[in-house]
């Protein structure tokens, strides 16, 4: 006769293996293309000044120019985004 215990056997090992293998840190591939490394900490773009600006004053398109820089709290989640960097 037989054995249906033996087709489940293999099955249930690969399932122990498979639970104890380590989850690998990865970049988070979008915030990587919108952040910097700096020596204290993080700098950015400002949005904005891509398309559409034909109605608006100098005066606003220069306010939407120039870089941001990250905060102290903003820092300590970019570290785990980016842990690469």
């Amino acid at each position: 006769m037989f054995a249906f215990t033996s087709l489940f056997r293999p099955f249930a090992a690969s399932v122990a293996q498979i639970s104890a293998v380590r989850f690998a840190s990865k970049t988070h591939r979008a915030t990587y293309k919108r952040w910097r490394k700096t020596a204290t900490g993080f700098k950015r773009g400002l949005q904005g000044r891509k398309h559409g600006n034909a109605g608006f004053t100098q005066r606003v398109l220069r306010g939407r120019t120039g870089t941001a820089y990250s905060t102290h709290t903003q820092s300590k989640i970019l570290q785990r985004l980016l842990p690469n960097m």
